[in-house]
C-alpha cells in the first residue's frame, strides 16, 4: 500500500507542473499579443495624424490658391473697369466776322415800299450755310438801333432799322458786339435801346449795357464748354466828350488795362473753360497791326485770354498764334468788313481791300474727364461784298459772297470774277497762318 501512494503523489506533482508551465506560456503569448496590438494602434494613429495634417495642409493650400485666384480676379475686374472708362471729348466750333455796317445805300436797298418795312435777309443769305453750322457765331454790330425816334442814317452817325438783327439771327449769329467807335452815335438812349432790341430778338449783346452791370463778362455754355466773352473799344470818335466819364464807363466798355484785368479775373473765377476777347482797335485802312494792338494782344495772352478777335480797320489784318509767359492764344488783328458800302466805287481804287471780309473759325476741344480745353486748329472762309444795280432797279442789291464758291459758280461776269480773285489773293496773303496746332 505504501509504494502505491508514492506513485500517485508523483503523478500529481507532474500534472501541477505542467499546468503552471502552460499558464506561463499562455500569459507570455497574451502579453506579446497585447504589445503587438498597441504597436499597431500607435502606428495607425501616427499615420492618421499625418494624413489629417496632410489634408489640412492641402485644404490650406487650396484655400490659398482660391484666395489668390479671387485676388487675381479682382485685379482683372479692376483693370477691365479702368479699360472700360473710355476718354470722351466735346468738340465745338467758334466763328467770328468783322464789321456789320449800315450805310444809307444799304438801308435804302432793304426798304420794301409795298409793306413799308426793311428786310436785310437776302444780304446774309449766302452766309447762312457757313454760320449756321458753327456752335458760337459772333459779329460786330457797328451801328445803333435807336428806332424811328430819329431818322435812319448812315455815316457818320449810324442808326439802322431793327430788322438787321433779324437778318443776322436768320443767318445763324447768336452774339453781337456792341462796343465800337459808333456806339454813342445816337446818344445813351441809342446805347440802351440797341441792347434792348438785341436781347428781345434772342441774341446776346456784349460790351454795352442799359445801366452799369454787375458783370461785364458774358458766360455762354456751348455744349458743356463754358465760354467767357469780353469786348472793348479803343475810342468813341470823341462823342463821349459830351457825357460824364462815369456814365460812359458805366454803360460802355472802353479799353483800359485795369478794366480788362478785372474782367479776366472774373472770367477765371467763374471757371470758364475758354476766354474770348473781341477788340475794336487799330487804325482804319491800315494793313498791319499797330503797336497799340500788339501790346494789348500780348497783355491779353499773358493774362490767359485764349482767342482775340479784332475789328475797326475795315480791312483784313494778319492772324497769328501767340505765346507769352507760357500762355497761348490765337489772334486775328482785324477781320475786315463783313458788310458795308465801303469799296472802290466810293473810296477809290486804293481801298479795294475794304470789300473783303472773312469768317474766322476756331475749333475747340474739351476733355470731358479732365476738363482740359484746347484749341485744335483754325480755318477761315473768305468773303466779298457784292453790290450791283440790276436793270430796272433804283437801288443796289447787296450780298455777302463766299469767295471760292462764287468763283466756282459761274454766276458772275468777268469784272466780278476778277474782283473776286483779287479778294481771295489778298485774304489768303493776310491770313497766312498754319491752321494746325502743335501738340
Amino acid at each position: 500500500m505504501r509504494s502505491t501512494n508514492k506513485q500517485n503523489k508523483s503523478k500529481s506533482i507532474k500534472l501541477i507542473a505542467l499546468i503552471i508551465l502552460f499558464s506561463v506560456i499562455l500569459m507570455g503569448a497574451t502579453a506579446i499579443a497585447i504589445n503587438m496590438a498597441q504597436g499597431n494602434n500607435e502606428e495607425a494613429d501616427t499615420t492618421g495624424q499625418e494624413q489629417a495634417n496632410g489634408d489640412t495642409q492641402t485644404d490650406n493650400e487650396g484655400q490659398t490658391d482660391t484666395n489668390e485666384g479671387a485676388d487675381s480676379g479682382d485685379e482683372t475686374e479692376e483693370e477691365e473697369e479702368e479699360e472700360s472708362v473710355e476718354e470722351t471729348v466735346t468738340d465745338i466750333r467758334i466763328s467770328a466776322v468783322g464789321d456789320v455796317m449800315g450805310h444809307m445805300t444799304q438801308i435804302n436797298s432793304a426798304y420794301d415800299a409795298e409793306t413799308d418795312t426793311y428786310d436785310f435777309t437776302s444780304v446774309f443769305e449766302d452766309m447762312a450755310p457757313y454760320i449756321s453750322e458753327t456752335d458760337l457765331a459772333i459779329a460786330n454790330l457797328e451801328t445803333t438801333l435807336s428806332g424811328e425816334r430819329l431818322p435812319y442814317s448812315g455815316y457818320p452817325m449810324f442808326n439802322t432799322p431793327d430788322s438787321i438783327v433779324d437778318a443776322l439771327a436768320h443767318a445763324g449769329f447768336d452774339t453781337l458786339i456792341t462796343t465800337n467807335n459808333h456806339s454813342l452815335d445816337t446818344g445813351f438812349a441809342g446805347v440802351t435801346r440797341t441792347v434792348e432790341v438785341i436781347e428781345e430778338k434772342g441774341l446776346d449783346p456784349v460790351g454795352t449795357y442799359t445801366s452799369e452791370p454787375d458783370s461785364r463778362v458774358l458766360i455762354k455754355d456751348i455744349q458743356g464748354v463754358k465760354v467767357a466773352i469780353l469786348a472793348y473799344t479803343e475810342h468813341l470818335n470823341g462823342v463821349d466828350a459830351g457825357f460824364s466819364p462815369e456814365q460812359v464807363n458805366a454803360q460802355i466798355n472802353v479799353i483800359s488795362e485795369d478794366r480788362i484785368l478785372q474782367d479776366i479775373e472774373e472770367a477765371k473765377a467763374s471757371e470758364a473753360d475758354l476766354i474770348i476777347s473781341y477788340m475794336h482797335w487799330g487804325a482804319e485802312y491800315q494793313r498791319e497791326p499797330n503797336e497799340f494792338q500788339t501790346t494789348y494782344a500780348e497783355m491779353l495772352t499773358r493774362e490767359g485770354v485764349d482767342i482775340i478777335f479784332g475789328s475797326h480797320p475795315h480791312v483784313i489784318q494778319e492772324a497769328e498764334f501767340m505765346e507769352v509767359d507760357g500762355n497761348e492764344s490765337v489772334v486775328v488783328y482785324s477781320l475786315g468788313n463783313f458788310i458795308s458800302n465801303q469799296r472802290i466805287e466810293t473810296l477809290g481804287e486804293g481801298r479795294a481791300p475794304t470789300e473783303d471780309g472773312v469768317i474766322f473759325h476756331v475749333d475747340v476741344q474739351k476733355n470731358d474727364q479732365t476738363g482740359e480745353t484746347t484749341i485744335q486748329g483754325v480755318d477761315y472762309t473768305p468773303t466779298w461784298v457784292y453790290r450791283h444795280m440790276y436793270e430796272g432797279d433804283s437801288e443796289y442789291t447787296y450780298r455777302i459772297l463766299p469767295v471760292e464758291s462764287a468763283l466756282d459758280s459761274g454766276e458772275f461776269g468777268e469784272n466780278y470774277q476778277n474782283r473776286l480773285r483779287r479778294s481771295l489773293e489778298e485774304t489768303t496773303t493776310r491770313l497766312d497762318i498754319d491752321g494746325s496746332v502743335e501738340e
